[in-house]
């Protein structure tokens, strides 16, 4: 395997492969195991229900050899479930706390955009009291949203869970206008278009947001951050960021691996393109 082939792996999903290919062994090695086990059995009971040899001392002939062969496979057929068990419960496991993992981010992201939408700094007092209001609704009905663990919510599209949620708190039209060019972090619209001009589309809003943090420093210290951030966007998981985080995400995540603070989470360039909403 060269080294492009391992940078592209996925290592969970390779893990869960490996894990499924375990299991399916396991299943047929006890199904032959069971075979064995039926075959010899039928010998040995035949070999016992035979009336005992009238030579004395005389033996069964084989009889022992097949109890012995049924009590092996017998024993290799309940090391397999015993394996098997051990590997579905531990893939199990490994999917539950994956699927865990995509529902937090998806709640985390689904929590900041309606923030957005309810909390605006030129509100007035009276504004601000609804607006307090509606956090304590909004969080009420995440609770009920997500507590279920049997609805398997994180498999649908953010988009459309926010839409959901934004017309119950009646935030409609807020988020119809936000939804248009989806302009705060963390959530783009679907990408279109080839791999290459997503990516380069990618690319230039996340150098946008980065410049947008040069200005917001000392400009004595900009002409080596910006060096800086040259480098960084070479390493390979810049280009890893690029492909699978927001702009927006992206940006602060490289920021902060500089030691800077992201200077543009609200001020994302809009992406010419239909926001999902499910």
């Amino acid at each position: 395997m060269d080294a492009g082939t391992d940078s592209d792996l996925d290592i969970q999903a390779h893990c869960r492969s490996l894990a499924l290919q375990q299991i399916g062994m396991l299943t047929r090695i006890a199904e032959i195991g069971m075979r064995l086990v039926e075959a010899e059995g039928a010998k040995a009971i035949a070999q016992a229900e035979q009336p005992e040899a009238e030579a004395p001392g005389a033996e069964p002939p084989a009889a022992k050899d097949h109890g012995l062969a049924f009590a092996r496979h017998a024993g290799t057929v309940q090391r397999a479930l015993m394996q098997r068990a051990r590997a579905a419960a531990d893939l199990c496991a490994r999917d539950r706390a994956a699927r865990r993992a995509r529902r937090a981010r998806q709640r985390n992201h689904v929590t900041e955009a309606l923030y957005a939408l309810i909390w605006d700094p030129a509100q007035s007092i009276e504004e601000l009291d609804e607006a307090d209001h509606r956090t304590g609704m909004l969080h009420e009905r995440l609770d009920a949203l997500y507590e279920d663990e049997e609805d398997r919510i994180e498999d649908r599209p953010v988009g459309a869970v926010i839409t959901g949620l934004a017309c119950g708190l009646g935030l409609s039209d807020e988020w119809r206008r936000r939804a248009a060019d989806w302009s705060g972090p963390p959530y783009p619209p679907p990408p279109t278009g080839s791999p290459g001009e997503i990516r380069a589309r990618r690319r230039a809003r996340l150098h946008a947001l980065m410049k947008r943090t040069l200005g917001a420093i000392d400009p004595a210290k900009a002409p080596g951050l910006e060096a800086g951030m040259d480098a960084r966007l070479q390493e390979p998981d810049a280009e890893e960021l690029i492909d699978t985080e927001p702009p927006a995400r992206a940006a602060a995540r490289l920021c902060r691996s500089l030691g800077v603070d992201f200077a543009g989470d609200y001020e994302e360039p809009p992406e010419p393109h239909a926001p999902d909403t499910g």
